[in-house]
């Protein structure tokens, strides 16, 4: 609960624990919470306590309010704001990730990848990525075979990031296109949804610390599910048309 001896701040060790509910699903989406006066009587702490956990977890869009009626929790998106593995970000949400291999061969390195690799062998990778029982991504990646020569298909259930940090490439940055695109028969049946749903594309070449091009990735996510925040700060860009 809250321990008011501790220097983590009462404000925030009470949103942690609102999020702890949430995510264990005391408090589904679309649930009211406890009210104000309520959640005071729970925690022994100050209506200004409360309205400070609430105010920051309605700016996350974890909660919203409506007037009259109370806070209720939003259906949850999960967000990504900096580079960070899928399974990163769901683990800091604190839910359950499961990951479904599709594909896992290898291939000659296609035509229009000779520029990128010099390498003659590449592992084509394609994972569902399923959270709380709900697909919300199916990522490709090609990535040269030599960079992970003994990798298997068991260790594609985990993170590639720490699958290519454990042959000695740390991810450093990675550069990206995203694009809106239109949910056809085949990305409904690996989603498993039968009505037409918002999805976001987006390609990725993705680099070491010694900026070279570790690998590339073409993800598709659900977008009511998946939220993308990008920082832009102004410098020269390129603008594309197809």
């Amino acid at each position: 609960m809250i321990d008011k001896s501790s220097p983590i701040p009462v404000y925030y060790q009470l949103k942690n624990d609102l999020i702890k509910k949430i995510s264990e699903g005391l408090w589904k989406p679309g649930d009211c919470i406890a009210s104000e006066r309520e959640l005071c009587e729970l925690y022994g702490v100050s209506r200004m306590t409360i309205r400070q956990a609430i105010g920051e977890l309605v700016q996350e869009g974890a909660l919203m309010r409506i007037k009259g009626k109370g806070t209720f929790v939003c259906d949850q998106t999960l967000k990504q704001q900096d580079i960070m593995s899928f399974t990163d970000i769901i683990k800091k949400t604190g839910r359950s990730l499961e990951t479904e291999v599709l594909e896992f061969i290898e291939i000659n390195t296609p035509e229009k990848y000779k520029s990128i690799f010099l390498s003659d062998k590449l592992f084509k990778i394609k994972r569902k990525r399923i959270v709380d029982n709900e697909c919300i991504a199916l990522e490709t990646v090609y990535i040269p075979k030599e960079y992970c020569e003994k990798i298997d298909e068991s260790m594609l259930k985990n993170s590639l990031f720490k699958i290519l940090e454990s042959f000695g490439h740390n991810i450093e940055y990675s550069e990206s296109s995203i694009a809106a695109i239109l949910m056809d028969d085949e990305l409904g049946r690996i989603f498993n949804v039968e009505t037409m749903v918002p999805m976001l594309k987006i390609s990725s070449k993705t680099f070491d610390q010694r900026n070279k091009i570790i690998f590339l990735e073409e993800a598709i996510y659900r977008s009511d599910k998946f939220l993308l925040e990008v920082n832009i700060s102004r410098r020269e860009g390129k603008i594309t048309w197809d």
